[in-house]
């Protein structure tokens, strides 16, 4: 007769561990309290230098991110770049991260005036603004929550998906923020349907495109730097569901500490072929991201999936089956 399976766990271990996360979470609550009140009265020039000192020591400090971050250079630029251009890349991403969770703080004071002085907005542009149903699709480059708040305050204010956060405190403060100019976050249950009605009233939606979606989950495998990447067919999707343009968009940084929002042409997928038009998406991103790598968030496991007739000795140290156990959250 089999035995059952038995937890090993003390309940003195669990209560240890729950006590540390509750504690952390306090923590973290606290960091971003603090961090509300500290970083939105600083100068512009303060706030640029902060982030750059910040990005310079989480490259030196985040021994893991650094080597994720690496690891991610070799596989887009194998022997195309020596180590030292792609340390120099890996180092400038950091940095603009930093950049873009300061800037989730400080644009939240005087938001709508800050956003006028310090995003401009390229001709390229006029595109989103007309009235009707638009899918604007970006990604972890430059600075994707500006971009949001930006047109947003511009009259035009998309409806984006957020994760979940783990500490549900954080996340209702940063909720609020990115809501601050009008756009609308929406959390990833129920965001399709979300999303269609408001694009069906005519309005415009925000997705970022580079994340790991699985085919269970609606992605499609694409060809991302020369391998398969599992991608979100949402743009697509929604684009054929309501007959709107998709148009790719991003917020770059420029070296005063301003932001430069910009688009590619809208297009329209024809036929009914999402990974195709997914393909498409991540080809656009792919050509965004060669011209200009460092601001990029390479720290992010993009080549984690191997699909099932993939070289698993072409992906990165962290890439796993795709048909693996997802980690403990749920992480992709």
């Amino acid at each position: 007769m089999s035995r059952p399976a038995c937890n090993t766990a003390t309940p003195r271990h669990n209560r240890r561990v729950t006590f540390r996360r509750k504690l952390r979470g306090v923590g973290e609550a606290c960091l971003v309290g603090l961090a509300l009140l500290i970083i939105p009265p600083l100068p512009r020039p303060v706030v640029v230098r902060l982030s750059r000192w910040l990005g310079a020591l989480g490259f030196r400090l985040s021994r893991r991110d650094r080597r994720l971050a690496l690891a991610n250079l070799d596989v887009a630029f194998g022997d195309r770049l020596s180590d030292a251009e792609k340390t120099a890349i890996a180092r400038e991403s950091f940095r603009t991260f930093a950049l873009v969770v300061l800037d989730l703080f400080w644009f939240q004071m005087f938001s709508r005036a800050r956003l006028a002085r310090w995003v401009a907005f390229d001709a390229s542009m006029d595109a989103y603004f007309p009235p009707g149903p638009t899918v604007a699709v970006t990604a972890h480059f430059g600075n994707w929550e500006v971009m949001g708040l930006a047109t947003a305050a511009r009259g035009a204010p998309p409806v984006s998906v957020a994760a979940p956060l783990n500490n549900p405190v954080v996340g209702r403060l940063l909720t609020r923020g990115r809501r601050g100019t009008g756009q609308a976050v929406v959390g990833k249950h129920g965001a399709v349907r979300a999303l269609l009605r408001a694009l069906r009233g005519g309005g415009k939606v925000a997705l970022l495109i580079d994340q790991n979606t699985l085919p269970a989950e609606g992605g499609r495998f694409v060809e991302f730097f020369g391998l398969p990447v599992p991608m979100s067919a949402a743009a697509a999707r929604l684009s054929r569901h309501t007959q709107s343009d998709i148009l790719p968009a991003f917020c770059v940084p420029d070296e005063g500490g301003g932001y430069r929002a910009c688009a590619l042409p809208p297009y329209r997928p024809a036929g009914n072929d999402e990974r195709e038009a997914t393909q498409r998406l991540a080809a656009l991103l792919e050509d965004v991201i060669r011209a200009d790598p460092g601001h990029w968030l390479w720290m992010y496991k993009r080549w984690k999936y191997v699909p099932p007739d993939g070289v698993r000795e072409r992906y990165p140290f962290y890439a796993q089956p795709v048909d693996a156990p997802a980690p403990r959250g749920g992480r992709r």
